[in-house]
């Protein structure tokens, strides 16, 4: 990625989650810190100041890494420039080992009048150092699925809430995967997070529509499954509202085994139990 920049972001123990590795959503978050860094590393901090909503973010999950004295090494490289939205491309290593990479989609905003706004002369000059090539993605569908599948009441939590006063898209994030995994092991015991198997999460795209504001306590998430392979299936999740959907997400979830971490099928029993669950979209 000729022009992006280079940051190290020094990994916590709080990262890891109970399967033994650094969790997606932390993954998220660090993907979100690299974009801040390399601001005040390009000249683009100014964006910072004023604020930024995250349009889009898409992130996949290329191989499992634990916590050690290494940091998390990402290269941030801007594919796509527009008067006001910016598209940044992420590729992320832990030692020499290619571990994530992600795609999201930023726009200045204007919290006082809320509106976006165009980029300035600096934040543009800034974005074109930072100019890179697009990388390819795989296309995956996302829906909104408010009113249907499972509903879960997450509550926001006073550290959820950023600068700007309103949820974080990262914490968001988790609130999808907080759903996703009590929906889930509601369906089926083989759903649950250790055992035989686990479940890894190999790729989420997410597109933002609205904010949330803390005084709305709690977000209700839908989740639904909108695709079951040999070892894979796809979960929709949505966070409704009074306005419409705030978010709309696809999942892609593969069933591994513990020991060597390659896929294997999912079994027979939790298939039967996933399938009543199976929505057309």
């Amino acid at each position: 990625m000729t022009g992006a920049v280079v940051v190290d972001i020094p990994l916590r123990w709080s990262d890891m989650d109970a399967q033994g590795h650094v969790n997606n959503v932390r993954i998220s978050e660090l993907v979100q810190e690299s974009r801040h860094q390399a601001f005040y590393t390009s000249g683009a901090q100014e964006m910072l100041d004023t604020g930024i909503v995250v349009v889009t973010q898409d992130v996949e999950f290329l191989a499992p890494f634990a916590v050690d004295k290494s940091p998390l090494r990402v290269e941030v490289g801007c594919s796509q420039l527009g008067a006001s939205r910016t598209v940044l491309d992420y590729r992320a290593w832990h030692h020499d080992l290619e571990v994530a990479r992600a795609r999201g989609t930023i726009c200045p905003f204007d919290f006082d009048t809320g509106r976006p706004r165009r980029l300035t002369d600096g934040e543009r000059s800034a974005f074109q150092a930072m100019k890179v090539e697009q990388t390819p993605w795989k296309p995956i569908t996302i829906v909104d699925v408010c009113g249907v599948g499972d509903i879960v009441e997450v509550p926001i939590r006073w550290s959820d809430v950023d600068r700007q006063g309103h949820v974080n898209n990262v914490s968001m994030a988790g609130y999808l995967q907080e759903a996703r995994i009590l929906a889930t092991t509601s369906w089926s015991p083989g759903m649950r997070r250790a055992g035989d198997h686990l479940w890894v999460v190999v790729r989420q795209d997410i597109r933002y529509r609205r904010q949330i504001l803390p005084s709305q306590r709690s977000c209700t998430v839908h989740t639904a499954l909108t695709r079951l392979g040999t070892s894979s299936m796809t979960l929709a999740g949505s966070i409704a509202t009074d306005e419409g959907s705030a978010l709309d997400a696809a999942t892609v979830l593969v069933c591994v085994d513990p020991e060597t971490g390659a896929s294997v099928p999912i079994d027979d029993r939790t298939r039967d139990a996933l399938t009543a669950h199976l929505i057309t979209v």
